[in-house]
């Protein structure tokens, strides 16, 4: 069976150039969710994507909705596919590659492996994907969903959620909050640029974290 949901609207852009500016690893500083799992990297170097999420679940050896979603993406969208555990099939290679990058897809996230890795690089598309595999899906039409609530990499996406990823990871914010999430991160690494200048004057950096306060009032209140 398929299910085929309509996308869903598209996020104000300055939302989207507000989250451009915005690194996970300093929302990562002071939330603990909301983040997929680290094992799904990167193929290519320093990416960085942001963008309404457009989703996919596929299981097996069937990859038919992965076609029929480039259909359907537009402009800046990210692609998030849920392979439903499936550890052997790439549902992903240089032929989607080409055309999401033709139809001018952000990037793509595969809860799963890929194929064509080499060919994926050179083309410069950032794709995600927990590694690399020979045997690869096919067009059986089995089944499939597209735009419906998946899980991937350990993260519940819905449909028009934002993907903010680079090297580090990939983060997942809900409409509703990421303009709030983005504002607080955008003033911690503008209170880390201080921070920086001040290491390379010289400060100790336990002094300015405190964590030589820490670890002395931790110890005084051992010794109490």
């Amino acid at each position: 069976m398929f299910i085929i949901n309509e996308r869903a609207p598209s996020p104000e852009r300055e939302l989207i150039d507000l989250l451009k500016r915005v690194e996970p690893a300093t929302v990562g500083h002071v939330r603990h969710y909301g983040f997929m799992d680290p094992s799904i990297r990167p193929v290519i170097k320093k990416p960085h994507v942001v963008g309404p999420a457009v989703t996919v679940k596929t299981a097996g050896a069937d990859s038919t909705v992965v076609h029929k979603v480039m259909e359907i993406a537009e402009p800046g969208d990210v692609i998030v596919v849920d392979r439903c555990g499936d550890r052997l099939h790439a549902c992903w290679g240089g032929v989607v590659t080409l055309a999401a990058s033709v139809k001018g897809v952000a990037g793509g996230i595969v809860d799963g492996l890929a194929t064509d890795i080499d060919e994926i690089a050179e083309e410069g598309f950032p794709l995600y994907c927990r590694g690399a595999s020979a045997m690869t899906t096919k067009l059986l039409g089995f089944g499939g969903e597209i735009n419906t609530d998946i899980q991937c990499g350990g993260v519940t996406v819905h449909p028009g959620d934002l993907i903010v990823a680079d090297g580090n990871g990939i983060l997942v914010l809900s409409p509703g909050e990421a303009a709030e999430v983005a504002e607080k991160a955008l003033q911690m690494q503008e209170a880390e640029v201080g921070l920086i200048e001040e290491i390379k004057a010289g400060k100790s950096l336990p002094s300015l974290t405190r964590a030589n306060a820490l670890i002395a009032e931790a110890n005084k209140k051992q010794d109490s």
